[in-house]
């Protein structure tokens, strides 16, 4: 997810040259204040300012969570137990039927899913 956003954000500053970062298919649409269909630069300091303000909560969250020593800082240990979690909560939303297995069709529909396709997270 970060990769994509990376990515969005250097073409929206190369468009943004060009008088605009035009849209990408849902993308950003709720920043386009103005509705002309791209983003002028308030418009994109405002987008980047929202990615960043939920990347500090995310990051929070995962301090609060995982920084059993109250250090302010991850150690291997915390981020073993932090990506742990993590597969498993993968885990278990790829696992559709509960048995425990993953078959073809639930690899298949969270591969979907994470394309961007029906049912993913925004």
């Amino acid at each position: 997810m970060l990769k994509n956003w990376k990515m969005l954000c250097a073409c929206a500053v190369v468009l943004g040259s060009l008088g605009g970062a035009a849209l990408a298919e849902g993308r950003g649409k709720r920043f386009d204040e103005n509705g002309d269909g791209r983003l002028d630069d308030a418009e994109l300091a405002k987008m980047r300012a929202a990615r960043a303000a939920r990347r500090a909560k995310r990051e929070a969250a995962a301090l609060a969570k995982y920084d059993a020593n109250r250090n302010g800082v991850l150690d291997p240990a915390e981020r073993k137990a932090m990506r742990a979690d993590r597969r498993e909560e993968r885990f278990k939303r790829l696992d559709t039927d509960g048995d425990g297995k993953l078959s073809k069709e639930e690899l298949a529909a969270g591969a979907k899913r994470r394309r961007g396709g029906s049912g993913g997270r925004p």
